[in-house]
């Protein structure tokens, strides 16, 4: 097979197992990112509640667009939590909260968020599950496209998980780690995109077993994660990671390229309708080479899966047929 000659390529296949890396990654940091998304959340909503006498913390009615932040006094010229476009510099047609919730909330997540200025992704989000929903207030610190529809930490992958903890400051006091530009966190943000991105899919073993040792210092981050049963095995599926001997399956090989495809379909998508800045014609043309390589490989290991499936149910059925000849007997 024309996949299994290029995995046997020792640069292709040190990039394969950087990717399947950050699949382990994305399983050992999932579970936590869920306990804290719900902590917060509870901790949003019960403040809110005691701070101004709630009986009930609820609301269903408000759109992000269309909310009077509570921090709006009168038409600031300039927020005052120092958010840009802020829906406070901008009074006309702002609607306060009917149940004096949701602009509570919006305040909470502008003034959680670890940037300056401090930038919510507001259109992850949507305003009517605020109070039901701890991932629709979560998703507010993914500071890229595509998570709106993400439902839990289950939907969402690695990256978007890395951005949540690293924007959040939330997080930050569940994490022994400093929040920098050079923090763990931020550079296999940055490892990450370099592997996805990769034009050659080749990587030198020094390289990928550096990118691994960052993913492994993310799970072993102090205070909580460190502590965590899903980390500790995370961290050990690394490590073997980085034997030699390691075997990648088709079905790993299949699942990465897989995710490198959908992610390249996604930003042809966005340059195509100018969500996002404009590439040039270059890097399109150079993405769509690389996405038409992919699919072709895709489609290669889908039939290799068939055949292998198909070779494990022939070889099962006289085994069992005897079996059930036998239970007759």
């Amino acid at each position: 097979m024309a996949h299994q000659r290029h995995l046997e390529k020792t640069k292709y296949r040190q990039w394969v197992k950087a990717g399947l890396g950050l699949t382990y990654l994305r399983e050992g940091i999932a579970p936590f990112c869920d306990d804290i998304a719900k902590l917060q959340h509870k901790d949003i909503l019960d403040n809110i509640k005691q701070t101004k006498s709630l009986s009930a913390v609820t609301c269903g009615q408000c759109c992000w667009m269309t909310l009077r932040p509570d921090h709006a006094k009168g038409g600031n010229r300039a927020c005052i939590l120092g958010q840009r476009n802020c829906n406070c510099c901008n009074p006309a047609g702002k609607i306060t909260c009917p149940n004096k919730v949701c602009g509570a909330i919006y305040d909470a997540i502008v003034t959680s968020h670890g940037f300056t200025p401090p930038a919510p992704y507001w259109k992850n989000t949507e305003t009517h599950h605020w109070c039901t929903d701890p991932w629709f207030i979560a998703k507010c610190f993914i500071n890229a496209p595509g998570y709106d529809k993400k439902a839990s930490a289950a939907d969402i992958d690695c990256i978007g998980l890395l951005h949540l903890i690293r924007n959040n400051q939330y997080f930050h006091n569940h994490i022994q780690c400093k929040i920098t530009q050079t923090d763990v966190f931020s550079k296999v943000i940055a490892d990450r995109n370099e592997i996805f991105h990769s034009s050659t899919m080749e990587l030198e073993e020094t390289e990928a077993n550096s990118y691994i040792d960052d993913m492994i210092a993310v799970l072993q981050s102090g205070k909580e994660l460190n502590n965590r049963q899903d980390a500790k095995v995370a961290v050990k599926k690394l490590e073997e990671l980085k034997n030699k001997d390691f075997v990648i399956s088709t079905e790993n090989e299949a699942s990465l390229l897989r995710l490198v495809a959908e992610e390249i379909r996604d930003m042809l998508e966005r340059f195509e309708n100018k969500t996002e800045d404009l590439a040039t014609k270059e890097e399109c043309d150079r993405l769509r080479k690389q996405l038409s390589e992919l699919e072709s490989v895709i489609s290669e290991l889908k039939r290799e899966i068939n055949r292998l499936k198909a070779d494990v149910s022939f070889q099962q059925e006289p085994l069992d047929y005897e079996q059930s000849k036998l239970g007759k007997s």
